[in-house]
């Protein structure tokens, strides 16, 4: 009985050593956000986050969510062209991002829709969103909220 319950906290013990080092996965210089920018938004109202997530490590990482405090929600959205030429947008789940390669969330494309922001953005304002992904854990993005670039859609 005493053999069995010393190896049950040998193994809680063991345990409790490798989950600290998984969560330092958040330090990882492998996966990096660049151009990070969200949308001005009123209080309440919806925002986006883009940025470009870059892979460096040798294996496939998925990004499997976002989460921030600026919002009730954070989700990985896809902005698509509905049959009658107009644009919609749909939750996309998660997104592969193969090794050494970049994947850019723009407008008009993936990005991480900020649902029910919690106080005005302002242009200039400067927000958190910690990016969720399957091997480097969290990333924390520092953005600035920015006017919306012109699409070639809005310009004509």
């Amino acid at each position: 009985m005493k053999r069995r319950l010393l190896i049950i906290i040998v193994i809680i013990f063991a345990f409790n050593l490798v989950t600290p080092t998984q969560q330092q996965k958040s330090n990882n210089s492998d996966i990096q956000i660049q151009k990070a920018w969200a949308r001005p938004a009123a209080k309440y109202a919806n925002s986006a986050f883009y940025f470009v997530l870059e892979n460096n490590s040798s294996r496939t990482d998925t990004l499997l969510g976002a989460e921030t405090k600026i919002s009730e929600e954070a989700e990985i959205h896809e902005s698509y062209k509905k049959d009658n030429d107009r644009m919609g947008m749909r939750p996309a789940g998660k997104i592969a991002i193969k090794p050494k390669s970049k994947f850019e969330f723009k407008p008009g494309g993936f990005h991480v829709m900020l649902l029910g922001v919690e106080k005005d953005l302002h242009i200039g304002d400067k927000i958190e969103v910690v990016l969720r992904l399957k091997y480097a854990g969290k990333i924390k993005a520092q953005a600035e909220v920015r006017d919306m670039p012109m699409t070639k859609e809005m310009k004509q």
